[in-house]
């Protein structure tokens, strides 16, 4: 836990300008992820599920090593640049979720619905993001966090994203319910390893958007 605090310390140097810059490096970050594992679940075909794994394993470990503090300290530092500090205190959380979300949709969907879930998280969330912390103006009833702008950016941003993938009808509700879900769930600190602890940390937008997207999409394909 000394570490955490540690890394914290070391991130609370970033002024208010440097760390828009960074929050929006980080989601055009998070963006190019999504394509890469849409491109990667195509390029891998049956496989797919069995390189996620891998992947999931791979960025443990990865985590592990941030956790344990056992990076230079020069790379740690440059690391904050897309870290939230006070917010995260699990290094690649969102990345380690969202291929969890990835997985889980994989088993449970075709493919063109987790390809269009993909792009729901990723474009709707990154756009959403980028233009709440740099538009925003107008916040939520039901969030202190999300802004009018921001939710009603990400869904049009999912929407053209996912079409993509599946029918216009598809698109929409999928993008309009990842978004809704989206400006509901806030970022967790986990802080202690318990039950409750384990819920908070798959209560995440990265795990439960592809999943919820892909199950309303796959909902209206049924009817």
């Amino acid at each position: 836990m000394a570490n955490l605090n540690q890394e914290g310390a070391r991130c609370d140097y970033r002024d208010k300008k440097s760390s828009l810059k960074g929050e929006i490096e980080r989601q055009l970050i998070h963006l190019s992820t999504g394509i890469f594992f849409i491109l990667f679940i195509y390029a891998t075909g049956d496989q797919a599920l069995w390189f996620l794994l891998f992947l999931l394993a791979f960025y443990l470990a990865i985590s592990f090593v941030i956790l344990k503090d056992m990076l230079p300290s020069s790379l740690s530092t440059f690391l904050c640049r897309w870290g939230r500090p006070g917010k995260q205190n699990i290094p690649l959380k969102g990345t380690i979720l969202l291929v969890c979300g990835i997985v889980v949709s994989l088993v449970l969907f075709p493919k063109e619905i987790v390809y269009a879930s993909i792009a729901v998280v990723e474009f709707g969330d990154s756009v959403a993001t980028i233009i709440g912390v740099t538009m925003g103006r107008h916040k939520l009833p039901y969030s202190e966090q999300k802004s009018v702008e921001g939710t009603l950016a990400g869904i049009i941003a999912a929407f053209l994203a996912s079409l993509i993938f599946v029918t216009p009808a598809q698109a929409f509700v999928g993008s309009a319910g990842g978004m809704l879900l989206e400006s509901v769930v806030d970022l967790q600190t986990i802080r202690e390893l318990n039950s409750q602890a384990a819920f908070r940390f798959f209560l995440n937008d990265n795990f439960l958007i592809p999943i919820f997207s892909g199950l309303l999409m796959f909902t209206l394909e049924l009817l």
